[in-house]
């Protein structure tokens, strides 16, 4: 069973480098952001899958009582990155979008 999720990782990893980094295409001038509310216990546990997943997304803690964080990602990750969050029981909050000088 871990080899089966291994390999689905793998591949959605890979899915999200090549879309990440079209060759030719124009660089994402805007940070998308998704404010997500998390188990409060399951913290460190989300900042590790976000790294284990290539660095998804970049997790800021916004509220720690709450237990509410902000996700900064790539557009082409948004899909990635909802389902995760889905898998792990995670309520999403708010979407927004930052745009970068």
């Amino acid at each position: 069973m871990a080899m089966k999720s291994s390999k689905l990782r793998s591949s959605q990893s890979r899915a999200y480098k090549s879309a990440r980094t079209g060759l030719g295409a124009e660089p994402e001038r805007a940070s998308r952001i998704l404010y997500v509310e998390i188990p409060r216990q399951d913290i460190a546990l989300y900042r590790f899958l976000l790294e284990g997943y290539d660095n998804l997304a970049i997790m800021s803690v916004i509220d720690r009582y709450r237990a509410v964080v902000r996700l900064r990602f790539l557009s082409a990750a948004e899909q990635t990155l909802r389902q995760l969050m889905a898998a792990q029981g995670a309520k999403i909050i708010e979407v927004g979008e930052l745009r970068l000088p």
